[in-house]
């Protein structure tokens, strides 16, 4: 196995302005490899004991029949461990472990499906849909993501896989480590992610980007900075996405130069959009004027920047609400009910309704996750709402925001007539008390 999983980290992509220098050498390959092991074993038994237990998807599941497909992936034959790779992935999250042990699997077909396995575990896809690789379920993510406890194995061999010979399994590794880990991670797992942003594949530093913003990866600022200038167009937009998540307000100037070069194209919106997460109060004027911009994605992020910088000032309420009136594209109606909701206008029901229409319910999802947080009661009553795709979106909110009232509700909601719906109040409560568990840690 040893060839296969030797690292790639020397074969960069040169970066602009910003020079990753791993902490290990390549001639000292193994000791890395060990210390990375130690390292995320502990992580991942950390996580093992403040995670949920592993709950069967299948009650009536044969439990003979997992331990035999658990004593066929230690198999010395591949065939046989490929059949028990195909039996588990029809498993719920009791296949975990066993998978697992398959990431790391000397076959590059089987580590491969293996990974995807996983990542399919952790997600829950929209109805009639279904995880066909590891990006999928990442873009899935985080609202259909099931807390499930991290298997001793899972961290330490996804870790390793960041440093296999070939690039689809370096790439479906980040994904699936930003689909199983949630932050706050700790710094030397944060670090592996970002050698990943200096891969020699664009995929994989595409992967790197998205993973370091979703698990706010906070000190990656610089070489996600630096990535802006990658020679690939989806790594620069995904690189500017992530420090928007961050709110690194280092990355200011750079957003900007960006913005002025690149205007209304792509790269441009972009900037836009980082720089209203961002929501420096530096940028107030940039987003005055580009709620009235001609361009649709430019009115949508002047409106998300204001909205972040405390909303609708109370002398402009009433004219926004006029342009509300007047406005047909949903994304920027969405943003505008957004900034006015911010601003403690009576907008958050219409933010709610907009869960009903999956063209625009993850926009509402991420909005309603962001008044939440600030007061997260003021979510309950909607988990009373007649259409069942609202309360299952709700739900999925509260799951993240919590309250005081919040279990109580969501615990009433595991009883709804909606499968879905009791399956997102399940969900919501375990991720809730991973969330309290990780709180009240020393």
């Amino acid at each position: 196995m040893g060839a296969a999983l030797e690292p790639v980290r020397n074969m960069a992509v040169p970066m602009t302005g910003v020079r990753l220098t791993p902490r290990w050498s390549a001639t000292a390959s193994i000791g890395r490899t060990t210390w990375k092991h130690r390292y995320a074993l502990a992580v991942a038994l950390a996580a093992l004991l403040a995670s949920p237990r592993l709950v069967s998807s299948a009650p009536g599941q044969d439990a003979a029949s997992i331990r035999q497909l658990t004593d066929d992936v230690n198999s010395s034959e591949a065939g046989v461990r490929r059949r028990a790779l195909k039996g588990l992935s029809a498993m719920g999250a009791e296949a975990l472990e066993p998978l697992s042990l398959l990431v790391a699997d000397p076959m590059r077909d089987i580590r491969g499906d293996a990974i995807t396995a996983v990542a399919a575990i952790y997600v829950q896809p929209p109805p009639k849909k279904r995880v066909g690789s590891a990006e999928d379920a990442f873009e899935w993510g985080p609202y259909r993501v099931s807390p499930w406890a991290l298997p001793p194995a899972l961290v330490p061999n996804l870790v390793r896989a960041l440093s296999d010979d070939w690039p689809s399994i370096r790439r479906d590794a980040v994904y699936t480590l930003g689909v199983v880990l949630t932050p706050p991670v700790d710094r030397p797992l944060g670090d592996e992610l970002i050698y990943s942003l200096s891969d020699r594949e664009g995929a994989v530093r595409l992967a790197a980007a998205k993973a370091l913003g979703r698990l706010r990866v906070a000190w990656a600022g610089d070489p996600l900075i630096g990535r802006i200038v990658d020679p690939e167009l989806s790594v620069r937009l995904a690189s500017m996405r992530a420090l928007g998540e961050l709110r690194e307000a280092r990355a200011l100037a750079a957003l900007r130069d960006q913005m002025d070069f690149y205007g209304r194209g792509s790269a441009g919106r972009a900037a836009l959009d980082a720089l209203a997460r961002i929501a420096h109060p530096s940028s107030a004027s940039l987003f005055a004027q580009e709620r009235i911009s001609n361009e649709e994605a430019n009115r949508r992020y002047g409106y998300e920047g204001l909205a972040r910088l405390g909303g609708v000032p109370e002398g402009d309420a009433m004219t926004v609400e006029k342009l509300l009136t007047e406005e047909r594209n949903p994304e920027v109606n969405g943003a505008m009910t957004f900034a006015l909701a911010s601003a403690g206008r009576p907008y958050l029901d219409r933010i709610v309704q907009a869960l009903a229409n999956d063209e625009t319910a993850d926009q509402a999802l991420d909005y309603l996750r962001e008044l939440g947080r600030e007061q997260p009661d003021v979510l309950l009553p909607h988990l009373q709402d007649p259409i069942p795709a609202v309360r299952e979106r709700v739900a999925m909110v509260v799951g993240f925001v919590g309250g005081a009232s919040a279990e109580p509700a969501l615990t009433t909601l595991t009883r709804d007539g909606d499968p879905s719906v009791r399956r997102a109040a399940e969900v919501a409560l375990m991720r809730m008390r991973v969330l309290s568990s990780r709180a009240a840690r020393p």
